[in-house]
């Protein structure tokens, strides 16, 4: 799944012109629909920015090149990594506005 994985991700990073059907956003788009919750209990925060900086801290990318092959974590580790990113990420945005 590994080399499947990159090659998507190789064939994604083509210039705007040549980019095949596998970059359209989607993931960004289904993040977004999971949050949608928020919109009730947390109305105060950006599920729009908040799905985007989920997804970019928590893509193919990230799993595969940053964690697995440069800083060499097993594929449950690299998970757990992201997921716990992700998380995070989720906790600073419904924490109330603190003032400056």
């Amino acid at each position: 799944m590994g080399a499947q994985l990159r090659a998507a991700l190789r064939l994604s990073l083509e210039p705007a012109g040549e980019q095949p059907v596998l970059r359209q956003g989607r993931a960004i788009a289904w993040i977004a629909e999971a949050l949608a919750p928020l919109r009730d209990s947390h109305p105060h925060v950006d599920n729009a920015g908040l799905a985007t900086a989920i997804r970019s801290a928590t893509g193919i990318e990230t799993l595969m090149w940053q964690l697995v092959d440069i800083a060499g974590y097993s594929r449950e580790s690299a998970t757990d990594t992201v997921t716990g990113t992700a998380r995070a990420f989720l906790a600073a945005a419904i924490l109330p506005a603190t003032p400056a």
